[in-house]
């Protein structure tokens, strides 16, 4: 961009001080991006080439138009919408007021507002204004409207003083300027030769990006299928229960029995062996 605006201000600094002499023209700046479009054309402003007047007028006319005049000193011109964008004779485009006459070229800035105010000191841009396609058609004002796509333009600076409104000088037409053209989709060749080697190149690899990326994809996919089977698996498999039976406890007898021994004779009771000896008693007394 630096480099760019260097070119453009030595070639600013050879314009020519003399009106018949000078011709509108796109500034001979390859590395200027954007001067031409589809719909409008980047002029270089007039500078130290008026010495008289303060506004600077816009005229365009089709070259395909009937009528061009050398000169538009006292003559009427009509409207934008009158000369259907030019196609029938000029209109009045814009204006703008008188550049300063200086030579001082473009200052280096990473500011991008200080490149913005060199570049609309420097540079007037046809075709960037929309709104004025919607104006009374027979009002004469200024209509930058975009300019028609496929078709050559001229240009003419005309001089201007605004208290008295009397034009006072006036620049040749241009040589006739094209827009950019825009290529029919239709007549675009879609065959794989149309197509340059570094687009090939970058289209495989695209391709192959995105097909590594679908396997990772379908991969991933089958994997967590997977996973999820298994896990509902685990889920509707039974689990072994485990019961406790109830048990009797064992008493005296079955602990016997089951060591193979015979249970104790009982022991009397004091009851009983009182009674013993009371039958002892008794047949003592009986027997004599």
């Amino acid at each position: 961009m630096k480099i760019a605006l260097l070119l453009l201000s030595v070639w600013l600094s050879s314009a020519s001080s003399q009106p018949e002499e000078v011709k509108p023209e796109v500034p001979s700046v390859a590395l200027i991006q954007g001067l031409r479009t589809p719909t409008t054309v980047t002029l270089a402003k007039p500078i130290c080439v008026f010495a008289a007047g303060d506004v600077v007028e816009v005229f365009g006319v089709q070259t395909t138009a009937d009528f061009l005049p050398n000169e538009i000193r006292n003559m009427s011109i009509l409207t934008y919408q009158q000369t259907r964008g030019g196609a029938s004779g000029p209109y009045r485009a814009a204006s703008f007021p008188i550049p300063i006459c200086t030579s001082s070229p473009f200052m280096l800035s990473r500011d991008p507002a200080v490149i913005h105010e060199q570049i609309e000191r420097y540079l007037f841009r046809v075709g960037d204004d929309v709104e004025c396609l919607n104006q009374v058609p027979f009002v004469s004002r200024n209509c930058n409207a975009p300019l028609k796509d496929n078709v050559p333009y001229r240009f003419k600076y005309v001089a201007r003083n605004s208290s008295t409104n009397a034009i006072v000088n006036e620049t040749s037409w241009s040589d006739p300027i094209p827009v950019l053209r825009v290529a029919d989709f239709a007549v675009i060749d879609t065959w794989p030769g149309a197509r340059t080697g570094g687009m090939v190149v970058i289209t495989t690899i695209l391709v192959i990006l995105l097909f590594l990326l679908l396997c990772g994809f379908v991969t991933l996919l089958v994997y967590a299928c997977c996973l999820k089977e298994e896990t509902l698996a685990m889920e509707q498999q039974p689990v072994p229960r485990t019961y406790i039976t109830h048990q009797k406890n064992m008493g005296f007898a079955d602990v016997l029995q089951k060591e193979g021994l015979k249970p104790a004779a009982p022991q009397p009771t004091e009851q009983a062996h009182y009674q013993e000896i009371d039958a002892a008693s008794q047949a003592q007394v009986y027997g004599h």
